[in-house]
């Protein structure tokens, strides 16, 4: 948890709301989509073990199995986004990785689980992910 932290701002801090030019921002770039990229597999590692370690419905595991990479591609698209100067799309990088990070916190620990009985947690977790990613991937069409 403290690693996704750590790589979650770091890719935070290098969301641009200029396109730029030059080698500085191909570096920014690369840098950004290291951090990216290191961020969801430490996500999906979570996740991972949220499902093996927690009592969670095998239909979210299923569901967060396809979800969790649809949200890590939409972060590339929204801060390609925000490159461009779309500045609402900040609202993917920001939210999805907490999304997913407080259902997989959620899933593994059971004082968690007990506060949150019944499935409408997970329901409401996973659906955002999914509304939020597919807005922002019609958005940048």
């Amino acid at each position: 948890m403290v690693l996704a932290s750590v790589l979650y701002v770091a890719m935070l801090t290098t969301v641009s709301f200029s396109a730029g030019g030059g080698d500085a921002a191909m570096g920014e770039a690369l840098a950004s989509f290291l951090l990216t990229v290191a961020l969801w597999m430490v996500l999906a590692l979570l996740v991972g073990a949220a499902a093996i370690m927690g009592e969670i419905p095998r239909w979210i595991v299923v569901v967060s199995a396809f979800l969790v990479p649809l949200a890590g591609v939409t972060t590339f698209v929204a801060i390609d986004m925000c490159s461009r100067h779309i500045k609402w799309a900040v609202i993917g990088p920001v939210l999805l990785p907490l999304l997913v990070t407080s259902a997989a916190t959620v899933a593994r620990f059971a004082k968690l689980r007990a506060a949150f009985p019944g499935n409408g947690f997970n329901i409401a977790i996973w659906s955002a992910v999914a509304s939020l990613s597919l807005v922002l991937l019609l958005a940048a069409m």
